[in-house]
């Protein structure tokens, strides 16, 4: 999906833990794209002074499986959003706990579903 965005004209940050970085930086090497950025980002965390927000557009793909992260999750996005930007999240619901995060979601957020195939959900979000 970054890489389509990126080939697509978009300037692109990519997001992993710290130990995930190397493996996110070869790939981004591998794939021939240039001017990615890839950053150290553990959500929840406060200073987001690296980061050029808001983004105009927030990609998350099968990011919510733990439940004692969801409060950090959401915190991170609204940090890096405003009312104008759009969150693509792209969610593998498996258990009760996934639409748990969907109402929380929907607490912050307006919330629309934008696609569905079985258990695989796309939903887009913008700020409340």
């Amino acid at each position: 999906m970054s890489c389509m965005c990126h080939f697509s004209g978009a300037h692109v940050t990519l997001t992993d833990r710290p130990v995930a970085l190397p493996v996110l930086r070869k790939n981004i090497e591998c794939n021939g794209v240039q001017n990615v950025e890839a950053l150290e980002l553990n959500w929840g965390q406060k200073n987001l002074d690296q980061f050029s927000h808001p983004y105009d557009v927030i990609i998350g793909a099968d990011i919510v499986y733990v439940e004692e992260t969801f409060e950090d999750l959401l915190l991170t996005i609204e940090q890096l959003s405003d009312d104008r930007t759009i969150v693509v999240l792209s969610c593998h619901i498996r258990y009760e706990r996934d639409l748990r995060f969907l109402e929380l979601l929907r607490k912050r957020f307006a919330v629309q579903l934008l696609h569905q195939n079985r258990d695989v959900k796309v939903f887009t979000a913008r700020k409340l």
